[in-house]
């Protein structure tokens, strides 16, 4: 995490909310830089789908609607949510939505330094336990060949593993892409595609991509960091994902 900077977006409908968060940051947390700021819901939406950031301090109170009910709409996120509110009868429905913390206004410097404590703890661990499953999967030398069950609108699908190139996810379905060249879309989140992969060579590398690393043919940094798959499919790496990504291939 050394001079690696946390990118956030900050959504409030109160402008002087947004300029005091920016102010106690700068005070407290330096490791994290505001890159963009909304006042509304349709404004906040359009900047966060076109973002690659860590952190989303989302107000939960907006003048159109409810910040809980934009983070239900923009899921799958990938990147931790930290809701700031001056009510605090919404902190079940926040937790529930996996909010890693819950703000009251007016922002309090040491609990707002113990939200950025918990979010770099958070993906410490992830990218760790996401690299020791992985390691552990790649050392195996023999697979067990089993077929996994997929359901599809026609009934269900048995899929070896090993053929698919990278899953896609589109929004509660995801799209199975093979060494064949097929695809196949199945009626599941990619959260649940990547825990039934979970004991395979599977990585998830963005929001919408979960890639099977025995078919990697390249990882390039530039442009904003992307790999290359068998088959010439370029996929986009999210920022939250590049640590782990730089380790894994830096690994024994």
């Amino acid at each position: 995490m050394s001079g690696y900077k946390l990118k956030a977006i900050a959504v409030d409908d109160e402008q002087h909310c947004i300029e005091t968060l920016a102010w106690e940051l700068s005070r407290n947390c330096p490791e994290v830089e505001i890159i963009a700021t909304a006042n509304d819901a349709e404004e906040a939406k359009e900047i966060i789908e076109g973002s690659d950031i860590d952190i989303l301090f989302m107000d939960i109170h907006l003048q159109s609607t409810s910040g809980l009910a934009l983070v239900k709409e923009l899921q799958p996120l990938d990147c931790h949510v930290i809701f700031v509110t001056a009510y605090d009868q919404y902190a079940i429905e926040a937790f529930e939505l996996e909010a890693l913390h819950y703000l009251l206004k007016p922002i309090n410097s040491e609990q707002l330094r113990s939200a950025i404590d918990r979010v770099i703890d958070v993906r410490k661990k992830n990218q760790k336990v996401s690299i020791d499953q992985i390691m552990a999967a790649l050392s195996k030398t023999q697979q067990e060949h089993k077929r996994i069950p997929f359901s599809v609108q026609s009934g269900i699908e048995f899929i070896l593993p090993d053929e698919i190139i990278y899953v896609k996810g589109v929004n509660n379905y995801s799209v199975l892409h093979f060494i064949s060249g097929e695809k196949l879309m199945v009626s599941k989140t990619l959260k649940w595609v990547e825990e039934t992969l979970s004991n395979y060579s599977f990585l998830r590398i963005h929001k919408s991509y979960l890639i099977n690393l025995k078919h990697i043919v390249r990882y390039v940094k530039t442009d904003g960091g992307y790999i290359e798959m068998v088959g010439g499919e370029q996929l986009s790496v999210s920022r939250s994902r590049r640590e782990t990504i730089k380790e894994l291939f830096q690994s024994p």
